[in-house]
């Protein structure tokens, strides 16, 4: 009998322990984490607990789970999240953030939304949050073969994706977010659908007589192209053209023009434009015999065919 007392005062003692040492975790650098644990219900911080700069990168590693967990986790196991899983403290770096985040969180979402969010796109009670989209454990992970895919995906749920939108229409209905494309300038019968000449023309030109100086258009050409062509990647490659041509390469431009029958337009002021190079029109909307023509409707839609960067500047 005085055995099995005594055993039972270990088992207490030590589960006594292990829960003081679970409670003791929760108190770090003076001031209280929340921990998640069957003990006790979890406790809201005053602030934040870290001894980290706001600068460190806490992302793409497995050095700094203790950032949000209390205790490192294991698979299976539960959570332990600071502060209650609260993401407006677990992820304040962001939610702190000057920049513009795409998605709104801590929001209900309608009833029809709820049917069409994808079971792999977890709610927390009931509300959209960080890990609704972004699989924050994965990333946790000292994975770093992985560590470039992770940061170009952003470590969103199913990715890689074809684009950066192409995860909103997991639950958004992509009929609904289709961007105005004013090259679409013909409809089904093959008739000019005059507002898509307006997008950009101050008033309907003549397509058989209009030359380009007489294009009317509404304000800089650069700003109608960039307003939607804004690739990232490209825009110094495309930046440095957007200039006045040299005397040697104003001469070429025209060589071009009178020995191709095509037209290479500048702007008002003589500088290169996006048009100059690329034809903004759909196939059909310039007669084929008009220089004007060339270039409409093809790949990339450019004005001069193959290599195109050595037709102005030739090789030496």
């Amino acid at each position: 009998m005085k055995k099995l007392t005594a055993i039972a005062i270990i088992i207490a003692v030590f589960h006594t322990g292990c829960s003081l040492e679970t409670i003791d975790q929760v108190t770090r650098f003076g001031k209280r984490d929340a921990v998640i644990s069957p003990q006790r219900e979890p406790e809201k911080p005053t602030a934040p607990v870290s001894t980290l700069a706001d600068t460190i990168d806490i992302h793409y590693s497995a050095k700094y789970c203790t950032e949000c967990h209390v205790n490192l986790p294991r698979p299976g196991s539960h959570p332990q999240l600071r502060y209650a899983g609260d993401f407006k403290l677990l992820c304040r770096c962001h939610y702190s953030s000057s920049n513009s985040y795409v998605h709104p969180v801590d929001r209900r979402p309608s009833r029809e939304m709820i049917d069409r969010i994808p079971a792999q796109y977890p709610l927390q009670n009931g509300q959209i949050v960080c890990t609704t989209c972004h699989d924050i454990v994965f990333q946790c992970q000292d994975r770093q073969l992985d560590r470039a895919f992770l940061k170009d995906t952003n470590f969103l749920r199913g990715g890689p994706f074809e684009t950066e939108t192409s995860i909103c229409f997991g639950c958004h209905n992509i009929e609904s977010y289709q961007r105005y494309n004013p090259h679409r300038q013909l409809d089904a019968q093959k008739e000019i659908i005059k507002d898509s000449c307006l997008y950009c023309h101050s008033e309907l030109p003549d397509e058989n007589q209009t030359r380009a100086q007489d294009a009317r258009l509404i304000g800089n050409l650069q700003t109608l192209c960039t307003r939607c062509h804004m690739i990232e990647p490209r825009q110094d490659f495309h930046a440095k053209h957007l200039r006045k041509p040299s005397a040697e390469v104003l001469t070429r431009i025209k060589q071009l023009q009178d020995h191709n029958n095509i037209i290479l337009p500048l702007s008002e002021d003589g500088m290169i434009t996006c048009a100059t190079c690329h034809n903004p029109h759909e196939k059909g909307v310039i007669p084929d015999v008009r220089a004007g023509a060339t270039g409409a409707g093809e790949d990339k839609r450019q004005r001069l065919e193959d290599k195109m960067c050595i037709k102005c500047h030739p090789m030496r």
